[in-house]
C-alpha cells in the first residue's frame, strides 16, 4: 500500500512539474527578468467579446430604465462605442435568451410533477 501511494505521489509530482515547465515560456535561464508574451489580437478580441457578453444584459436593463450613457459608462466601466455594440448584441439574442450559469455552479432541479410533498396526504 505504501508503494502505491508513493508511486501515485511521484506521478502527480511529475505531472505538476511538466505542467509548470510548459507554462514558463521555455526559458530555463535564472535571470528572472523575462516578460510575459504580449496577447495576440485574436485573444484581445475574444476578451472584449466576452466582457461585452457579460455586461450587455446589464447595459440593456439600464438603458430601458432611463440611465444616461454617462451613467452607464461609469457604472459598467465601458467606452462610449460599447453601448451601441451592447444594444446590437442584445437584439441578436433569441427571444427568452438566458445566459448559461457560471462554471462551477449547480443548476436548480425542476419541481416534481406531482406537486410538493407537503401537499400530498399520507
Amino acid at each position: 500500500m505504501k508503494r502505491k501511494i508513493g508511486l501515485a505521489l511521484a506521478a502527480g509530482l511529475a505531472l505538476l512539474v511538466a505542467g509548470c515547465s510548459s507554462q514558463s515560456g521555455g526559458s530555463s535561464g535564472g535571470g528572472g527578468g523575462s516578460s510575459a508574451p504580449a496577447p495576440t489580437e485574436a485573444a484581445a478580441s475574444t476578451a472584449r467579446n466576452f466582457n461585452l457578453a457579460v455586461k450587455c444584459p446589464g447595459v440593456h436593463w439600464e438603458k430601458t430604465h432611463g440611465w444616461s450613457n454617462e451613467q452607464i459608462m461609469q457604472q459598467e466601466s465601458l467606452e462610449a462605442d460599447d453601448i451601441p455594440a451592447c444594444e446590437q448584441w442584445v437584439q441578436a439574442q433569441p427571444k427568452g435568451y438566458v445566459p448559461p450559469p457560471a462554471g462551477g455552479t449547480v443548476a436548480a432541479k425542476a419541481p416534481a410533477a406531482g406537486g410538493s410533498p407537503a401537499a400530498t396526504p399520507q
